[in-house]
């Protein structure tokens, strides 16, 4: 099994590639290519990356104002369509977050 870091950074490719090919294009474009690299960026770095579940739920705010601005658009957008591609990795990911 993956760890959790690569797990989370996965699960935020899957999510702003939906994104990408949704709202741009089907091919990633700079500005989704450049928050992904910004939010694994982040990721890897995060004081809590071993004992939290995810990112919306951390109690430290990792990302500027703009960055989360941006990944919040883009998981509210992506969630639904995740869903219908990946049923029970979303399911996972929302007994998570509830524990």
């Amino acid at each position: 099994m993956k760890n959790k870091l690569d797990q989370e950074i996965k699960v935020l490719e899957e999510m702003i590639s939906i994104y990408c090919s949704g709202m741009h294009h089907s091919k990633p474009c700079e500005e989704c290519e450049d928050l992904l690299a910004y939010a694994m960026k982040k990721s890897e770095i995060c004081p809590h990356r071993n004992t939290k579940s995810f990112c919306s739920v951390c109690e430290t705010h990792c990302y500027d104002t703009d960055h989360r601005t941006a990944i919040r658009k883009v998981m509210k957008y992506s969630s639904k369509r995740y869903f219908l591609r990946h049923p029970i990795k979303t399911l996972h990911h929302g007994f998570v977050v509830l524990k």
